[in-house]
């Protein structure tokens, strides 16, 4: 089950991945990603690792055309999203 905090999350991370250029999104596709992206980490991902995850629903995600980071790059901007 998803929960605020994982969609928070989510948002934030396609909001920095956007903005950094390392995904592209369909057009209107941002608010599908952040609730594919939250959706994913609450049901499926549970107990697993975040930033694999993260990268497998990237690429699962129907909104998503294209992602530019990997593993290593997704670390570093989650680690910098911390408050």
């Amino acid at each position: 089950m998803s929960t605020p905090f994982l969609f928070g999350f989510s948002a934030a991370l396609i909001d920095r991945l956007l903005a950094e250029g390392l995904v592209v999104l369909q057009e209107g596709g941002r608010d599908r990603a952040v609730t594919f992206l939250g959706n994913y980490l609450g049901k499926v991902a549970r107990g697993g690792s975040l930033l694999s995850s993260v990268d497998a629903a990237l690429l699962q995600c129907d909104a998503v055309e294209d992602v530019f980071v990997d593993v290593e790059g997704l670390k570093a901007i989650v680690e910098d999203l911390k408050p």
